[in-house]
């Protein structure tokens, strides 16, 4: 193996840990077609660079904080990704739920600021910069709604991934879902993603009213009942249109 090759499949073991959250040294290997041999010796290196780290417990990796530390030094540099970061934790302190603010990235959409509220026992998986589901999640809702036909296109030439009983998965009813999201102005995310978890996303206009990213709140289901969706969305975009400047 070259070095080229060693480096290409490094890289490409970190975006297997983003998308899959967690895998063993086997699932690596077969994600990479390599020897469990081969994804051993690259994990290891991976580890001492703080990149990935192994649970001691269940022998699989996942993504360190060596990953936020970079991010972070990206952040810094990116006056969206800041902006951002402050629209969300005075979202967070607001509502008393966790906040995100995500683009789009193909059919995905991508988290750049997150905050959850003080109050709150329980901390969110970090979300910030990872790929999420254009077809599960209220921030991807609001982003393929607004995208152009041909993402929307790729999105539904694909199947739809199940998540949960609850995602949607036939490309006629995510169409009449994009249709809805776009008459009302805001989607949510009903138990489609994980369970006995909600969402509420509302769009984040730019120049000219192009919707250039969505800011979500999220909680358990018992604190982001459905009953709640419509006067939450309402208050949201309230919120946000009286501070969304900040990112434009």
């Amino acid at each position: 193996m070259t070095a080229n090759q060693s480096v290409d499949r490094a890289l490409s073991i970190l975006w297997i840990l983003n998308g899959m959250q967690r895998a063993t040294v086997t699932e690596v290997a077969a994600e990479l077609e390599v020897h469990k041999s081969t994804a051993s010796r690259l994990l290891t290196a991976l580890e001492r660079q703080q990149l990935v780290m192994r649970q001691p417990t269940s022998q699989a990796y996942e993504l360190s904080h060596g990953i936020l530390q970079l991010a972070g030094s990206v952040n810094a540099q990116n006056d969206l990704t800041k902006s951002a970061q402050i629209l969300v934790e005075h979202v967070a302190r607001e509502f008393k739920l966790t906040a995100n603010v995500a683009i789009l990235d193909d059919i995905y959409a991508v988290n750049i600021a997150q905050s959850a509220p003080s109050e709150r026992f329980f901390t969110p998986r970090q979300y910030v910069g990872r790929r999420t589901p254009g077809h599960a999640t209220s921030s991807g809702k609001v982003l393929i709604a607004a995208a152009e036909e041909s993402v929307q296109q790729r999105l539904l030439t694909q199947p739809l991934e199940q998540f949960t009983d609850r995602t949607i998965l036939e490309p006629a009813q995510f169409r009449d879902e994009l249709t809805m999201v776009r008459e009302r102005g805001w989607a949510v995310s009903d138990n489609e993603w994980d369970n006995d978890m909600t969402a509420v996303a509302v769009p984040l206009l730019g120049v000219n009213s192009q919707v250039i990213a969505t800011v979500t709140i999220t909680g358990f289901t018992h604190d982001l009942p459905p009953e709640s969706f419509a006067p939450q969305a309402d208050k949201l975009s309230t919120l946000v249109q009286r501070h969304g400047r900040l990112l434009e």
